[in-house]
Order: structure tokens, then sequence, then C-alpha cells
């Protein structure tokens, strides 16, 4: 099951008329392209080379490193049901993996109103009023919401707080706050690989080969004369294709 239902549906939903196409495939050296024909939007490409995966296409690019398959890497390390954004998020060189969050924010406001309602009268109004309904912030956006809580003072006490003060509240350590969360686009980006790479194995036809039993095709039964191996596998050497474990073996 996916963790981030919303995206997964999104994903779906954009990319239901795309096609694939193979445009480069010799061993580790990729190059796929996903778009609809009656449209341009939410294309993407995937290309990888040996230890680098990257993704591009309408919106901002990622670029991954690890393993020397970058489509091994993936398919291992994907939950059941989809992706792994944090392990990926680790592994993402260039691109915003994370970005900030309204949601995060409000959960951040609440725990401390929450923790201090008890010892302050009229405190989540003054905080809805002066923060969330104020025209001066816009908290959709990081800076401004940190200047609303940075500016916010509440005067009106209900009683002493646990160290006996009847001191005016502030928001405290706003700075170790987290309000950053997954940006939709890494992880919508996060989809597109795991689907691409689904697409991809599918493509897979395993095939004997003609010439020699023990070897099965790894993308075509198409083969070069004399050579025992699909025109897009890189190499001469022969392969045997592995249907249940879905991988090559030498």
């Amino acid at each position: 099951m996916s963790d981030h239902p919303e995206i997964a549906q999104r994903f779906a939903r954009e990319t239901a008329g795309h096609q694939m196409t193979v445009l480069h495939d010799e061993g580790f050296y990729r190059h796929l392209r996903f778009v609809n024909p009656d449209s341009s939007l939410y294309w993407y490409e995937i290309t990888t080379t040996p230890g680098q995966l990257v993704f591009s296409g309408d919106g901002e690019s990622f670029v991954f490193r690890l393993a020397p398959d970058m489509f091994e890497m993936s398919r291992r390390s994907a939950e059941s049901g989809g992706i792994n954004a944090t392990y990926w998020a680790e592994k993402c060189r260039t691109g915003n993996a994370k970005s900030y969050s309204r949601e995060r924010f409000e959960e951040c406001v609440e725990k401390a109103v929450a923790d201090a309602e008890p010892y302050y009268r009229g405190l989540r109004e003054h905080v809805q009023e002066e923060i969330f309904d104020s025209e001066l912030y816009d908290v959709d956006y990081e800076s401004a919401a940190l200047v609303a809580v940075l500016n916010f003072e509440h005067h009106l006490t209900a009683r002493r707080d646990a160290k006996g003060n009847y001191d005016t509240f502030r928001f405290k350590r706003v700075h170790e706050w987290e309000l950053r969360d997954f940006d939709w686009w890494f992880l919508f980006a996060c989809y597109a690989v795991s689907d691409a790479i689904v697409q991809y194995d599918a493509t897979i036809c395993g095939s004997r080969c003609p010439k020699h039993q023990d070897h099965y095709c790894r993308r075509s039964p198409v083969h070069q004369p004399g050579i025992c191996r699909d025109r897009k596998q890189k190499g001469t050497e022969s392969y045997t294709w592995d249907p249940a474990r879905k991988q090559v073996t030498a």
C-alpha cells in the first residue's frame, strides 16, 4: 500500500495516456521517454548510466546516485505497492526532495497552542485571528509563516504556568520546527521511476535464442548474425534470462 495515495492517484491519472519509447538501451546505459501522444503535459524521461539515474521532464529534474545499476537499486528498495521516498531522497543529489509544508506548520503551531492553552485565556482564538486569518501573513509561504509566529504575542493569562509564571506567550524554539515535507513533484518522480521500471521489465520477452537453447533474450527475439545477443544488449557474451528472478545471469 502506498504511503502517499493522493500522489499515487494523481500520477496514475496524469499519465494514463503516456507511452514508453526506448531511445537507448545498452546494459546500464538507458534512455526512456514517457509522453502522451496527444499532450505534452507531465511528460518525463529517465536516463541511467553506471551509478546514476536522472529523472527529467515537465518540472524539476532529480539526479539519484548509488548503485551501478540504478534500476536494480530501485527494484530492491521499493516498498510494497510503489516507492521508498525516504530512502530515495537520501540518494537524491540534485533537486529538492522536500519543500515547505503548510500542513507541517499548522501541526507545529497546534502543538505549541495545545501545550500552552491551559495557561493563556483566549490563546487559540488569538492565534487563529493573528496568524491564519490575518491579511498581513500568507502562511502558504514559509517566510511569511515564520514572521507570523515570531511576531506573535499573547498577554491574557488564565493561571500560572508550570513554573509559576504569568509570562506573555510567545512561540519558542521555532528554529527547531520541522516545516518541510516531501515535495509532490519529487513523489511524482519516484512513482514515475517505479512505473518506468515496471514497463521496462515488461518488454523483456524471455524468448529462447534460436541458436543456443540455454540463452534467453533480454529484450527482443531478433539477434545479430553470428552474435548470441539481442541487438540492444551490450557485449557479445551469452546471457541467460531468469524469468522467475527477472534478471540476466551469465
